[in-house]
């Protein structure tokens, strides 16, 4: 289950209600709630993610919540890991979250900065109008940023847990009637993702395809070397 929560439920133009079903349609919304407190998502409990961001000055906050259905990693080594977050149909989600670690923090031996960040974000809103225009069908929002990544162990297991701290993320691409509703964003959240490289090699190329459909020209969400597009 995924939403969009805004703080003001009322003084909506009828311009900003048009664009915000445009955004909401992803998921008929989207990204999820669980505020970093170390606990851990099991593949039955899917990951849980926020992003709370505003427009503008003039628009009211919102917050951007949604769970992820299915979650993969690839390791290249005990530091750089790919992770692949999908909510909803795996062929055809409505959201998506690739995470790149790029070091690998120990507790407890790892000096943190407020401004330290390890990781990597590609968001992914695949937004379709939920009234059936078709004017808006096939809408996408990109989002890319950096943030903290604190993983529960190194790389390896069938199972990987992971925190996400602090990170901000903004839109980077969008197709013509996407609506951003966010500017810039905070995102934080946890999840847990089972290994499998084949997978993610299979869903990045997915995402590939998907977002350069919609945006009607090329855009890679992500171009690991090693990762040759089908498409």
């Amino acid at each position: 289950m995924t939403e969009v929560v805004s703080s003001q439920e009322s003084g909506v133009s009828s311009n900003s209600a048009l664009l915000r079903s445009a955004f909401l349609a992803p998921v008929y919304c989207l990204l999820t709630t669980v505020l970093l407190s170390s606990a851990s998502c099991s593949i039955g409990n899917p990951a849980g993610l926020t992003l709370r961001g505003q427009a503008d000055a003039d628009s009211a906050p919102v917050s951007l919540r949604g769970r992820f259905d299915t979650a993969y990693y690839r390791e290249a080594d005990d530091n750089t890991v790919t992770f692949v977050l999908l909510d909803g149909d795996e062929a055809s989600p409505t959201q998506a979250a690739v995470v790149r670690l790029f070091w690998r923090p120990r507790a407890g031996r790892t000096p943190l900065e407020e401004t330290a960040t390890n990781c990597t974000i590609s968001y992914l809103v695949f937004a379709d109008d939920p009234d059936g225009d078709v004017r808006n069908a096939g809408q996408v929002g990109v989002y890319v940023g950096a943030g903290f990544l604190f993983p529960g162990s190194k790389p390896g297991p069938a199972e990987l847990t992971a925190d996400l701290w602090d990170a901000t993320v903004r839109l980077d691409t969008r197709s013509d009637r996407f609506a951003d509703l966010l500017g810039t964003a905070t995102m934080t959240g946890s999840f847990e993702a089972r290994r499998d490289p084949a997978k993610v090699n299979e869903l990045l190329n997915q995402l590939n395809r998907q977002v350069t459909q919609r945006l009607g020209f090329p855009r890679m969400v992500r171009n690991d070397p090693g990762v040759a597009s089908d498409s």
